[in-house]
């Protein structure tokens, strides 16, 4: 059976991928190495982020951007297994408009995975499959080569 984009990972492999995610890209990031905040609610619920992190793209434009993970943690046999369950990408230039935003289903709209542009006029929302949005290294990626 194929395993799915988005599925089950050791919780000490999930945080270095998203670490290495970010070494990647360590040209892209002017001031500094961003870290990710990781709040523990619960024992099996934490949250990574990265707030207004700022990203030069290959066309040299300043984005901003934000990124919040709600992660699983449940018991994996001898380690802790993650999984996201909810998360928000966000990109915009400094200062200015909004760029993209990748979303998790909300309870009250948009009950699916999706994508704002606000390039589009007027913005748009994109339906995205359950196991089709993006991976925090292609959401990066887009950034750094579209915008």
């Amino acid at each position: 059976m194929k395993k799915k984009k988005h599925d089950w990972n050791t919780w000490e492999n999930y945080l270095r991928v998203h670490e290495n995610v970010l070494k990647k890209y360590k040209d892209n990031f002017p001031s500094h190495m961003p870290k990710y905040a990781v709040e523990m609610i619960t024992d099996q619920y934490y949250i990574l982020k990265l707030e207004k992190l700022e990203l030069i793209t290959i066309k040299g434009t300043s984005v901003q951007v934000s990124i919040e993970k709600d992660v699983e943690i449940q018991e994996g046999g001898r380690k802790p297994v993650a999984k996201t369950v909810g998360y928000s990408y966000k990109a915009w230039i400094k200062g200015g408009k909004n760029l993209i935003r990748y979303c998790s289903p909300h309870d009250t709209h948009n009950q699916f995975h999706h994508k704002h542009d606000f390039t589009q006029d007027p913005p748009t929302v994109i339906r995205l499959n359950n196991d089709e949005y993006p991976h925090v290294s292609e959401f990066l990626s887009e950034l750094i080569n579209k915008f």
